[in-house]
């Protein structure tokens, strides 16, 4: 039996779960998603497909691409992810069991060093036939089969259509996709089918379904899920600012960050560095930059859409040459103690941990005297974390939400 082990918790408080006529066991933190148990149970619909290599997409925590990799040994097999933190949890999983990955991210954005010491594996892996992708788009291919997970309140329905477009089109011809997906949406499937034409459908008892496609031919059309929006602060014209599915605020600008920058703009002066974390399109550090000469903006994002759409912006604005693009999950080194300002629209889940990490990377980095800018539509249990870092803070109200601002001493 195949052993995938996919938490650090002892075997007796962790769940362990059984697949393929038990030949393969999944030792979990508290069980898999209902998704992935379908994907894995499915797993031996791709022994038809053409020789060539494997893809895995939307898998968080590299068990799918594990399994994959054990059922079709001789096969390549690429695993994407848009988020960072995704992708190391991936790359982690797979070294662990004795693969060793090479990692590949979108060249025009720097990789945190924290984030490239921890995450690539050994020089020698660069021959490895397993690749763990960060990137806007998901790799070239061509690919024989595709493994996607849906999982539901991380994906919106634009971006499970543009990655199926992106799949089909990575595909070779007799290629398979293998999808796994909430049931309750008609209207998805009767996109997807417009994808792949005929689709076998298998549901579980828990309304996730599993959908088989073959791929025939080239799309009559490909869509462009992008967007653009107009943004602006008061008295400056507004300018156009492209948005793409999966990245925060798609297709309209975020009250909270136009709030975040708004009250940025009152303490920013030319010529000072602003650190814009969690950056989303850009939206906020476009924004400063663009309402005071020679401003320079440190975009951190540890989503590759999300820095994708930044450059995109900034490059249609000629603003390029004053950013710094980063590809983080864990903040900035404390010896980048070099911003004026930090501003940070940090989200609400994970039990304020991400918010956490932004107060304490703005800590690390501004210079003394540096201000600090988080904002969330109830303030207090974020004015309460700023608060236990930085000592003093007030909060500013602003659009209907409160902007925290405190003082680095």
């Amino acid at each position: 039996m195949q052993t995938i082990r996919i938490t650090d918790l002892p075997k007796n408080r962790a769940v362990t779960e059984t697949f393929l006529d038990g030949t393969l066991a999944v030792i979990s933190r508290s069980g898999l998603h209902a998704t992935e148990r379908l994907l894995l149970a499915n797993l031996p619909s791709l022994d038809a497909a053409p020789e060539g290599a494997l893809l895995t997409a939307g898998n968080r925590s590299g068990c799918i691409a594990l399994a994959a990799a054990a059922r079709f040994p001789e096969r390549a097999l690429a695993c994407h992810a848009f988020d960072l933190h995704h992708a190391r949890a991936i790359q982690r999983t797979l070294a662990a069991h004795g693969a060793h990955p090479r990692f590949t991210h979108d060249r025009e954005v720097h990789l945190c060093d924290e984030t490239l010491a921890d995450t690539l594996p050994d020089v020698a892996s660069d021959q490895s036939a397993v690749a763990v992708h960060c990137t806007t788009s998901l790799p070239d291919g061509p690919f024989a089969a595709a493994l996607f997970m849906s999982t539901p309140g991380t994906m919106t329905g634009e971006l499970v259509l543009d990655q199926l477009e992106e799949i089909h089109e990575r595909l070779v011809d007799g290629g398979l996709c293998l999808m796994a997906c909430e049931a309750s949406s008609a209207a998805l499937f009767k996109q997807v089918r417009a994808i792949f034409g005929t689709l076998r459908v298998r549901f579980d008892k828990k309304g996730v379904c599993c959908c088989i496609a073959k791929k025939k031919g080239a799309l009559a059309r490909v869509r462009d899920f992008s967007a653009t929006f107009p943004a602006s602060l008061p008295g400056l014209e507004p300018c156009p600012l492209i948005s793409l599915p999966g990245v925060f605020c798609h297709r309209r600008p975020d009250t909270g960050g136009l709030a975040l920058a708004e009250v940025a703009a009152r303490d920013l002066t030319p010529g000072q560095h602003v650190l814009d974390m969690g950056c989303g399109c850009g939206l906020v550090g476009i924004l400063l930059a663009r309402s005071q000469p020679d401003v320079r903006v440190t975009f951190i994002d540890a989503h590759a859409r999300a820095l994708f759409a930044t450059r995109r912006n900034l490059e249609s604005l000629g603003l390029l040459d004053r950013a710094t693009l980063v590809l983080s999950d864990c903040g900035l080194p404390q010896s980048d103690a070099c911003f004026d300002l930090f501003a940070g629209n940090p989200p609400y889940y994970s039990d304020f941990r991400i918010a956490e990490l932004f107060i304490q990377t703005a800590y690390d980095t501004l210079k003394p005297g540096g201000v600090c800018l988080t904002v969330a539509k109830n303030a207090r249990a974020l004015q309460e974390r700023q608060a236990a870092c930085f000592g003093e803070t007030e909060v500013v109200p602003r659009r209907g939400y409160g902007v925290v601002r405190s003082i680095r001493l």
